[in-house]
């Protein structure tokens, strides 16, 4: 049953975070220059072959794991970094080698904080995505509106009803259900009065609109953030030209000397990018001055930039921790309160409708039983005798007879040849006992007819069948004829014997096969069942849905790429997390490909992903995913 269980594709922040932490491991880190050592008569020799802490060497042993670190034990390292810190121990205290150790530490840490904060993003926008392609299709088609309408009146008219307290009866006969009351209120002054001129349809389509419009501005926002993130992550390479990153990149690429990195300049560079992603206070105002965030106003209008704050950062793992535990909590939560303000009605209120049918729709069920229940008992029986006939006698019952001939070497026909033996020797002993009595043999003629005999030639006992055959009335009474004829029945019986035998070798040696072209047909049924059963649990068989969620996918990624501004070079931030987020849900689609598919379908995902290649390239292998997958991801053109 291990086909039940199959690995979820890796996301593009997993993908990332192993490629800079690989790009980590072989880069040669230095501390800055600025940080003085000092050095006394007892250390001053020893420095290079003294072990770093053991605290460090246990947080760096922790973080270089090849198996991905959770964001639990993330936090957990980084507060035993905090609690040696508490104890007082200065920078100048520090040895070289610890200060080269805890450079890497939190390098890898704050690269690590980066994936876990790329990939909340990135699923938070899947999910508004999610609910703003169910508002689409709902706004599609008159239809979707009006159910909209229909599914959500109960709620409607309760939030409209006066408090409890009013409900007395001179009141309540009064009371008139306003119809402002029943949609949400226009942004405007006169909103009752338009609301009174408007029709339903038009209000309730207009509430779609604003819940899409809102998840589509939020989107957008979460999306400029994951392009920042992407565009501006980490650099561990110590060859520039190497790097996966844009040119924006390079300009705030670490300082480097031959090809030697300061791992702090780049580790507090990758700290200010999270500050200003997470739209921190204390960096913004600088931040803004280093990487203005483009968007649709500034594009048109030039905004005069504000001169500079210099605000010192520092990346320490309290300020890590802070960040896992404060701050991206808060953009989550943020993000929670868009959701559940415009997601799509709960199941409850979707389903209330069609579950009106659902106690008579029961109960003529319960009825057809009633009325049926001996042919449904003789039926569920008649499955499970099915069910249970297949697997013993088709399935368990072949494979015991293997496990039998395995173990014992089969059966046969059940011929001894000790009674083959005692037949050829019964035969020799007849035609030997003829050859004395009508030939007068002896000695060394009785020996060779004796391997005669052995040999299968019959034809001195047949010279004498067809002498005596002259007179045969005459020879059956007074001659050998009888004799002869016993003596060939003998014969003939020897001969089956062997061919029994020879059977009986040829059906131990064969019954393995055909134990197992036995078994052949039920294996085939449970090989197709299980490929199905497969498919369904992978996704691969669900359908049209399945098929949607691949054509769609796939066509707002190409028309992401051509509706891009065509004069640049490259994706703006803002184009290229919305190209993330496109594509990561392509990898959750992915998921449901099995084998050597999936993996070349990833290729082509991570060729769309990869920033060096050009926007007409990504095109280019859009066109190939087309071309090798076909409109419905079947691979069937």
């Amino acid at each position: 049953m291990a086909f039940l269980f199959h690995s979820s594709t890796p996301s593009y922040a997993s993908e990332q975070l192993s490629s800079h932490l690989s790009s980590l491991s072989t880069s040669p880190i230095s501390t800055p220059p600025s940080q003085p050592i000092v050095a006394s008569s007892s250390t001053s020799t020893n420095d290079i072959k003294a072990k770093p802490a053991h605290k460090l060497q246990n947080a760096l042993h922790e973080l270089s794991s090849s198996r991905s670190i959770s964001k639990e034990k993330l936090v957990e390292v980084l507060e035993s970094l905090v609690k040696t810190e508490q104890n007082g121990i200065t920078i100048e205290e520090k040895s070289e080698i610890d200060q080269e150790v805890e450079a890497e530490v939190l390098g890898r840490a704050v690269t690590i904080v980066w994936k876990e904060i790329l990939q909340t993003l990135v699923e938070k926008a899947l999910e508004l995505e999610e609910e703003r392609n169910w508002w689409d299709a709902s706004l599609n088609s008159t239809r979707g509106v009006g159910v909209y309408l229909l599914q959500t009146m109960p709620h409607r008219i309760y939030a409209a009803l006066p408090p409890r307290s009013k409900f007395l009866r001179p009141e309540l006969k009064a009371f008139k259900l306003p119809r402002e009351a029943l949609f949400k209120p226009i942004r405007t002054r006169t909103s009752a009065t338009l609301i009174s001129i408007t029709s339903p349809f038009n209000l309730t389509r207009r509430e779609m609109l604003s819940s899409r419009s809102e998840l589509s501005r939020t989107r957008d926002e979460i999306a400029q953030k994951i392009g920042i993130l992407a565009s501006k992550g980490p650099n561990w390479s110590s060859d520039s030209t190497s790097t996966n990153e844009n040119s924006s990149t390079a300009s705030s690429s670490p300082s480097s000397t031959n090809g030697v990195f300061d791992a702090k300049s780049e580790t507090e560079r990758i700290f200010k990018v999270l500050y200003n992603v997470l739209e921190l206070e204390s960096v913004q105002p600088q931040l803004q001055q280093a990487t203005p965030v483009r968007s649709s106003s500034s594009r048109k209008s030039k905004r005069t930039p504000s001169p500079p704050t210099t605000i010192s950062i520092t990346t320490t793992p309290s300020s890590l921790i802070d960040i896992l535990r404060k701050h991206l909590p808060k953009t989550t939560e943020s993000i929670d309160k868009v959701l559940t303000t415009h997601k799509r009605p709960s199941a409850l209120t979707r389903l209330w409708f069609p579950a009106l049918f659902l106690p008579p729709t029961l109960y003529f069920i319960a009825s057809a039983i009633s009325r049926n229940k001996e042919w449904m008992r003789e039926q569920v029986k008649n499955g499970k005798e099915t069910i249970k006939g297949f697997f013993v006698q088709w399935v368990w019952e072949p494979i015991e007879d293997i496990a039998k001939t395995l173990r014992g070497g089969g059966e046969g026909l059940g011929v001894a040849p000790t009674t083959v033996k005692s037949d050829q020797e019964s035969l020799e002993r007849m035609v030997l006992d003829l050859g004395r009595d009508y030939y007068h043999l002896s000695g060394p003629q009785l020996d060779a007819l004796g391997e005669k005999v052995r040999a299968g030639d019959m034809e001195e006992v047949l010279r004498v069948y067809e002498k005596e055959m002259q007179s045969p009335v005459k020879n059956a009474l007074l001659g050998s004829l009888v004799r002869t004829l016993l003596i060939q029945v003998q014969k003939t019986k020897t001969d089956l014997s062997l061919s029994l035998l020879s059977l009986d070798h040829l059906l131990r040696s064969q019954q393995l096969t055909f134990a197992a072209v036995g078994l052949a047909p039920s294996l085939l049924v449970l090989y197709g069942l299980g490929g199905w059963l497969q498919g369904v649990w992978r996704g691969e068989k669900r359908g049209k849905g399945r098929k949607r969620t691949y054509f769609n996918g796939l066509r707002s990624i190409e028309r992401l790429l051509i509706t891009s501004p065509k004069h640049a070079q490259e994706l703006s931030e803002k184009d290229r997390g919305l190209l993330i987020v496109s594509v990561s849900g392509m990898r959750t689609w992915a998921t449901g490909l099995s084998g050597n598919s999936r993996e070349s379908f990833m290729d082509d995902l991570r060729m769309v992903e990869d920033p060096i290649l050009g926007r007409g390239d990504k095109l280019r292998v859009i066109e190939r995913i087309w071309r090798c997958w076909g409109v419905e991801g079947t691979r069937k053109i």
